[in-house]
């Protein structure tokens, strides 16, 4: 009796509709690559083709038993693309950081050696003591190359060298939330470094203002905190702007906005460096059906808002200046700017929007636009005119690219 009472129940279960579908990777796969094929921008402009991208993730893909080991596959397929806008969640503790929202450390190949070239501001790498120049030999207790391998499910082999400096800098950011063990490899010997999780220095930043505005001698600073997605932000700028009205020279800092915004909180801070309406950027927009090279070059504007800024400014940016940020700075040497000191920005491509993947249970941020400066060159080919190394801190500790801005009004 009690057999067929369970019988009843797993029957009655199945006709209300309750059955779990088995997963299904083959509909899984071909809805991700439908919606980078009829949204993604940049996908055959990529340093390896997109065919061969796929052909090199598809077997884990098609292996994927549930959602959950499909995304895991699929953001390592995302990874190889080395954009930092192509991001599919949701995330879990075990994910890796948001590059580059978390990053506090910038690495590059040199040879086999991965080296230090940046340390951002004010986060805990900072405060502990690394610096550019030195060797990482380790992550997390494991070799570099293992290390890069989970980043991105591929040998280091098969990795050219942009998707090599790209997995190494995801590498260090550690996993969501979670403290990272890096080992510095030098002539006196090794040493490990115990550091907090890289979202740490961000999540300071909510506590703090916007905007931080400061008058140095005749010479104003206006810093970005990560906040081109705060709506107060505008606003805080405006106010700020009377602390300035004597000074002879401005410095608009973006190197700490790694995290993005939005052109609403952008445009109204741009359309102070103006007069009359202005294109800060343009754009070609890719969507289904037509092809983004096929589409008709777009003009991103301002408005003039009051008050104008007369004085002449530089722009700082560097490794942590992403996607909004990056639009900025192109935005505002567009509008006049002396010229822009820092390094080369973080590379966060195209304007995104999300996209939902019912088959894995998962969502998609996708470039949809490509974005180009005003004088036609792509965002993210921009190289600031004054070109550093290390745009944060250099080796000796000194902020370089604030000492170079400050010349400018010697």
């Amino acid at each position: 009796m009690k057999r067929n009472l369970v019988l009843m129940l797993a029957s009655s279960v199945m006709l209300m509709g309750f059955k779990c579908a088995a997963f299904d990777a083959e509909k899984a796969i071909n809805e991700l690559q439908t919606i980078l094929t009829d949204n993604y921008a940049y996908l055959h402009d990529r340093e390896q083709s997109a065919v061969k991208l796929f052909n090199t993730h598809q077997s884990r893909l098609r292996d994927s038993k549930t959602a959950k080991e499909f995304r895991d596959n699929a953001q390592a397929y995302l990874r190889a693309f080395t954009d930092p806008h192509l991001n599919l969640g949701p995330y879990d503790r075990d994910d890796f950081s948001v590059y580059p929202t978390g990053s506090d450390i910038f690495v590059q190949f040199e040879d086999r050696k991965l080296v230090v070239y940046d340390i951002k501001a004010g986060s805990d790498a900072h405060i502990k003591g690394l610096k550019p120049g030195m060797e990482i030999s380790a992550i997390d207790g494991q070799s570099i190359e293992q290390a890069m391998s989970q980043v991105t499910g591929m040998t280091l082999n098969e990795l050219t060298k942009k998707q090599r400096n790209y997995a190494a800098n995801i590498a260090l950011g550690g996993r969501r939330h979670q403290p990272r063990r890096l080992l510095i490899h030098s002539e006196n010997g090794d040493k490990e470094f115990n550091l907090a999780a890289s979202y740490s220095n961000i999540n300071a930043l909510k506590k703090a203002e916007p905007v931080t505005i400061e008058v140095y001698g005749q010479v104003g600073y206006i810093r970005f905190n990560n906040a081109l997605g705060d709506t107060q932000t505008s606003d805080f700028f405006k106010k700020g702007l009377r602390k300035l009205v004597n000074t002879k020279g401005l410095i608009i800092d973006l190197r700490n906005t790694p995290s993005g915004g939005n052109t609403g909180v952008a445009e109204p801070i741009l359309g102070h460096f103006t007069n009359k309406v202005a294109t800060y950027q343009t754009y070609k927009t890719q969507s289904k059906g037509q092809l983004y090279g096929e589409s008709v070059m777009q003009f991103a504007q301002v408005l003039p808002e009051n008050p104008y800024i007369v004085q002449p400014f530089v722009v700082l940016a560097g490794r942590w200046t992403g996607s909004m940020g990056e639009g900025m700075v192109i935005g505002l040497d567009a509008l006049g700017a002396q010229a822009v000191i820092g390094a080369p920005m973080a590379d966060l491509l195209g304007g995104i929007k999300q996209v939902k993947l019912p088959y894995s249970d998962s969502w998609i941020e996708v470039g949809f636009e490509r974005l180009y400066h005003t004088n036609g060159e792509y965002r993210e080919d921009f190289i600031p005119q004054v070109l550093l190394k290390s745009a944060d801190i250099d080796a000796s500790g000194n902020d370089v690219a604030m000492q170079k801005a400050f010349a400018f009004f010697k």
